[in-house]
């Protein structure tokens, strides 16, 4: 791996958050001595760290962790009261912060607009007793099917606040994925918007949601936000108060789709969700009042309640943007932040391959950023030190984050205390108690790629999948007993920890196993190359052939000789063994609207299996494409 590419300044290893929490509680060695002894002493690391985080207690909890049950079934914070809304919002405003913007959006056509803290706090209480006078209490599921804006932040905190379970929908669902989602959930409201536009084009919103409701019956009332008009209507109803409940209580379920493609829904709580995301944005992210946080995601997504909770938790600002990041051209972006004056942005890093392959000039470094993030898949070097160097001229360190729906934040995270690697993580976040084993659970030597393992509960850990538990301890628990399987490949070098794809996208070459990002950093070498992936075919004799779908870059050419050139550099960077038995030139590849390539999808198409899961496709006109282009490529 490369040397060090940022080395913290003064500001990050003495006045940044985590400096301040190891003096204050004497820890020596910072961040990594911190995360040690929060691994060995659970406890103590939580009574501590909750209220830095500013969680306020009703009634506070008998114990940390009460974990007889086993780790699969941990209870957090057993005999707390709470309630997200008043530590994220009704504490800010009782300490004078309630003119303080909370939210700032934009929407593509440029309509723009801020609320304060306690605007924040008045809507919501008014959607929250507008729920109530639909007949919501607490437990009842409402589904937002929104894009991301002050509608969906609003509502988030509305159903908080009475005690109701939010089901955020992706905003780019069809009505099949929607009603999936609300039958599942037993949904009894669904709050959408009349329509969303992207690329300046008009996506009517209203219409999948009925149609959606032509398909389940569990759903009572539909609620359509105005198009172009103030939501909520002051005289609506009757503000509803912040209501107690116990620690343990759901605030959330969010559904992800596994490799079979039906939806598991995780549910995560008023105690535990907060404290885990507020750990996180408070140390990893550094956190503080003056910030404005935009990270590039949907309200359908673990990043956006992530980012609203954690932020408001801190006092901050988020920015929510409705519409294409390169539209009408790619210095949309630099414009959004330059004009939020955003200080923290995070976003997957196929942003930026897709930014570093458009050539167009863009004016610099954003002239307030301190703290770059980046979660959703594994990074390639090129892309990275564009991230770190061009776009955020090489003075902010790149917190990367990986975790998922399920465990409610982040296994793994960079610290901005310490120095970077490119792609790299400083190691397991602070609670998180994470290994890096083999097939059969014994630990793998440095250098060496294993599965990420967890071996005790953390506070953000999903209470379990919606109405199912035993597919819970089975998905997550039935493959090391005792130990929660990530599904993450990993490995360590040195201090630092690295990740390089998922267990389902390793590719077996003739007994030889290697992980996607490697092949397509080596594709992405090649200049005619803008984007890549690389997937495992089925083969009778290799067991798996590699193969490698590239897309071309701006204006360059990609046929024949370009590709056998492709086949031959990948077998250069990687051995022999892995020269790709086909490169394969797409005009797009199949994504989810964050970003993610759905190399899965990649090979249903190829072996001519049926797609599991569409739902949370972007471009579905990328399939056809794909189906012509292997049709169409010979052989080598």
């Amino acid at each position: 791996m490369s040397a060090y590419a940022w080395y913290p300044a003064r500001e990050h290893t003495e006045h940044s958050n985590i400096a301040a929490f190891c003096r204050a509680h004497g820890v020596d060695g910072g961040y990594r001595a911190l995360q040690a002894r929060s691994v060995a002493d659970p406890e103590w690391f939580w009574e501590r760290a909750v209220p830095d985080i500013g969680i306020v207690w009703h009634e506070p909890p008998r114990r940390v962790r009460d974990d007889t049950g086993g780790i699969a079934f941990t209870r957090w914070f057993p005999g707390g009261r709470t309630n997200l809304v008043d530590s994220c919002l009704d504490r800010q405003i009782r300490q004078g912060r309630g003119g303080a913007p909370a939210l700032r959006w934009e929407r593509e056509d440029g309509t723009r607009g801020v609320l304060t803290y306690g605007e924040v706090a008045t809507d919501s209480a008014r959607v929250a007793g507008g729920l109530r006078e639909l007949g919501v209490t607490v437990g009842d599921r409402v589904a937002a099917y929104l894009p991301p804006g002050p509608e969906a932040f609003v509502l988030l905190f509305a159903c908080a606040r009475i005690g109701a379970v939010l089901v955020p929908l992706f905003s780019g669902f069809g009505a099949e994925a929607i009603a999936l989602r609300l039958a599942d959930a037993e949904a009894r409201v669904l709050v959408t918007a009349t329509a969303s536009v992207r690329h300046g084009r008009r996506y009517d919103m209203e219409s999948a949601a009925r149609k959606a409701l032509e398909q389940v019956s569990c759903v009572r009332h539909l609620v359509v936000v105005p198009e172009g008009t103030t939501w909520p209507d002051p005289a609506a109803a009757e503000p509803a108060g912040t209501v107690s409940l116990a620690a343990d209580t759901p605030f959330l379920l969010l559904h992800t789709s596994g490799t079979t493609g039906r939806p598991k829904g995780a549910v995560h709580t008023h105690g535990g969700f907060p404290a885990q995301v507020g750990s996180e944005t408070r140390y990893n992210l550094d956190l503080r009042p003056d910030d404005v946080v935009f990270w590039v995601t949907d309200p359908g997504w673990i990043m956006f309640p992530l980012i609203a909770v954690g932020a408001t938790l801190a006092g901050a600002c988020v920015l929510a943007y409705e519409g294409a990041i390169d539209h009408p051209d790619p210095a949309r972006l630099w414009r959004l932040l330059d004009d939020h004056e955003v200080t923290v942005f995070g976003s997957s890093p196929s942003l930026s391959r897709m930014l570093m392959g458009r050539h167009l000039p863009h004016p610099g470094a954003p002239a307030r950023l301190r703290i770059l993030g980046s979660t959703g898949e594994p990074w390639t070097e090129e892309a990275w030190h564009w991230y770190f160097a061009e776009f955020g001229g090489k003075r902010c360190p790149v917190i990367n984050i990986c975790g998922g729906t399920e465990v409610g934040g982040s296994l793994l995270a960079s610290a901005p205390t310490l120095p970077q690697s490119p792609c790299a993580f400083a190691g397991p976040c602070l609670g998180i108690d994470a290994a890096v084993e083999d097939a059969s659970g014994a630990e793998v030597p440095e250098g060496q790629v294993g599965e990420l393992v967890v071996r005790q509960s953390w506070p953000g850990m999903t209470l379990g999948l919606w109405r199912s538990r035993q597919r819970f301890a089975q998905a997550y628990f039935g493959r090391r007993a005792g130990r929660w399987s990530h599904g993450d490949l990993v490995s360590r070098t040195g201090e630092e920890w690295f990740v390089h794809g998922r267990l389902d996208d390793v590719i077996k070459v003739a007994g030889k196993r290697l992980g996607p990002t490697e092949v397509e950093e080596a594709v992405l070498g090649d200049p005619a190359v803008g984007e890549a992936a690389a997937v495992g075919i089925p083969h009778p004799v290799k067991g798996e052939a590699l193969w490698c779908f590239a897309v071309p870059a701006a204006d360059g050419p990609l046929g024949a000789p370009e590709c056998e050139r492709i086949r031959g550099r990948v077998a250069d960077a990687l051995g022999s063994a892995f020269r790709p038995s086909r490169v394969i030139a797409v005009p797009q590849l199949p994504r989810t609207r964050n970003g993610k390539v759905m190399r899965r999808l990649i090979r249903d198409v190829v072996t001519g299996e049926k797609p599991s899961d569409l739902s949370t496709l972007v471009n579905p006109e990328s399939l056809d494409a794909l189906r012509t282009a292997v049709h169409h490529t010979p052989d080598h």
